[in-house]
């Protein structure tokens, strides 16, 4: 914590901002020496995982066990690459929102005041500069044939107002009319009946699949110079196996209930477990379980179950 405290007071600092999370998850995650236990353990009842380990741990929907170091390393590698990438172009398009919007409310004054190109810039500068200038201002938000969402502040009747979706669409963008309004494509059988041509305000860009990454961490490295180091040069102590203490894996969800805990008063969701190493299932609690994929795909079959059930007693009645 004392170097901590210097470093705060440094006002020469300048990335505070970006290591105060994980400064935050290694308190949270340290040892206490009184308690013998982590602050986040105290909490909630459970360790901590980190944002690479919930991308790249060994479950039965995943990539099965993996016991080979050489693969695991080559799938976190992969997996940093896509989420550096994909945060990379998150914070490219968030800023270029921001000056849009920012431009767009400065008065005529405040825009004139702005600084234009240096005096020392030459010609082509100037009109590579002109250019530009008339591209952005001719650019349209959305282009002819893209897909956006349409805001509507009509509800269904019965339907709460403050909880209804007010996103409709997609739409297909058919045309510009003019700098803040468009006209959109109503697809036949749709049940939407509204004027085609809505404001810009109203409209919203549907976020598209992005592009797989190609930039490459090292450049300089090439397919020839690159070596995978072999698993047998590994110390004996340098991997840390699959079947640590206390771990099994989860075959099967049987089926889950709602108990009240004696402890809190509170209902804590628990799912009966059949087990790989184990011939009985038992009933653990959602906190002792990893496999969030499965539990997620039960829960939601299990919805469909039960709105199924309750349109064939519709049916009978």
């Amino acid at each position: 914590m004392q170097s901590i405290k210097v470093y705060v007071e440094d006002p020469l600092q300048q990335v505070w901002d970006e290591i105060v999370e994980r400064l935050v998850f290694a308190i949270n995650t340290s040892l206490d020496t009184t308690r013998k236990e982590t602050p986040f353990y105290l909490v909630h009842g459970w360790d901590a995982h980190s944002t690479l380990q919930a991308m790249t741990t060994s479950l039965r929907r995943g990539t099965g066990k993996q016991s080979d170091a050489l693969t695991w390393r080559r799938e976190v590698n992969r997996q940093q690459e896509i989420a550096l990438e994909m945060a990379k172009q998150y914070q490219a398009t968030e800023k270029a929102r921001r000056a849009r919007e920012h431009n767009e409310t400065l008065s005529r004054r405040e825009r004139a005041a702005v600084p234009q190109t240096p005096e020392g810039a030459t010609s082509d500068t100037h009109e590579s500069t002109a250019n530009d200038e008339s591209e952005s201002a001719t650019r349209s938000l959305f282009e002819p044939g893209s897909h956006v969402w349409l805001y509507m502040e009509r509800v269904k009747p019965g339907l709460t107002k403050k909880l209804a979706h007010r996103w409709h669409g997609p739409f297909r963008v058919k045309r510009k009319v003019e700098e803040y309004a468009y006209e959109l494509e109503l697809p036949d059988r749709s049940g939407y009946r509204f004027y085609p041509i809505v404001h810009v305000s109203r409209l919203k860009a549907v976020s598209e699949f992005v592009d797989r990454p190609r930039t490459r961490l090292a450049p300089d490295v090439t397919e020839d110079s690159r070596f995978d180091l072999d698993e047998e040069l590994l110390p004996e102590d340098s991997w840390e196996p699959d079947g640590l203490a206390g771990e099994s894996e989860v075959l099967e969800n049987l089926d889950d209930s709602m108990p009240m805990s004696t402890r809190t008063g509170r209902s804590i969701r628990e799912f009966k477990i059949k087990w790989a190493d184990q011939d009985e299932p038992t009933w653990e609690p959602i906190s002792n379980l990893s496999c969030g994929g499965m539990l997620y795909d039960y829960l939601q079959r299990k919805k469909r179950e039960h709105r199924l059930q309750m349109v064939q007693v519709a049916d009978e009645d």
